[in-house]
């Protein structure tokens, strides 16, 4: 399987919503991603058309309960995830997940697949700064130290990145580590640059350009 822009999307999206589910015994091979219902089932149609393009199925959208959910069967795909690009599956994924290096080496594979972890684990809103009410900020938080330090890294090279960590009970291991960018110029880079898919997330960041009459290049 050659690992496109879209695929490196899509790992992303699994990156930050995803889980994969690998059980020789049951015969069960499948990749799931979760979403919130009200505010994502355009951008869920967009992601079973990525998989429709990739492995020939859709998936199945779904909701259950609060929550919205896209589940494929695919023992290939699956296993090229696993096996071939090492990503973490079953329990405990969410602290040990990481950007396969394959996709590392390749910015234009770096910024898809950072797409699809913005576009789920990141999230662009306003902040009030006391001077301002509006003052534009992208943010993605994780609970894998390594996932925050390949996303700082690499996003260093051409953004004002600032990291920090916050510690809850409620978080896996207790930590979240968080990075940010801050302001129109930050996050105008982030949109020409990397941009979304989440019409939600574009929404938001159309409708404020609008109101300051900014332009989008």
């Amino acid at each position: 399987m050659e690992i496109t822009e879209n695929l490196a999307e899509l790992i992303g999206i699994i990156i930050g919503d995803g889980n994969i589910h690998y059980n020789k015994k049951t015969r069960k091979y499948y990749v799931e991603i979760t979403g919130n219902p009200k505010k994502e089932e355009k951008y869920f149609k967009y992601i079973s058309s990525i998989y429709k393009e990739l492995i020939g199925k859709p998936g199945k959208i779904r909701i259950s309960g609060r929550g919205l959910r896209i589940r494929v069967y695919s023992k290939k795909l699956v296993e090229f995830l696993i096996f071939k690009l090492k990503i973490h599956y079953n329990r405990g994924k969410s602290h040990r997940v990481e950007i396969p290096k394959e996709i590392l080496k390749e910015k234009r594979l770096f910024y898809s697949c950072l797409k699809g972890i913005f576009d789920t684990d990141g999230s662009y809103f306003l902040a009030n700064k006391g001077y301002r009410k509006d003052y534009p900020c992208i943010e993605i938080s994780t609970c894998s130290i390594k996932l925050a330090n390949q996303i700082r890294e690499e996003l260093s090279k051409k953004f004002r990145i600032k990291f920090r960590i916050e510690t809850k009970k409620t978080y896996s291991l207790g930590k979240k580590y968080i990075l940010s960018l801050n302001g129109e110029e930050e996050t105008k880079k982030w949109f020409n640059l990397i941009g979304s898919s989440n019409n939600n997330k574009l929404k938001k960041y159309k409708d404020f350009l609008i109101t300051k009459d900014l332009k989008t290049n």
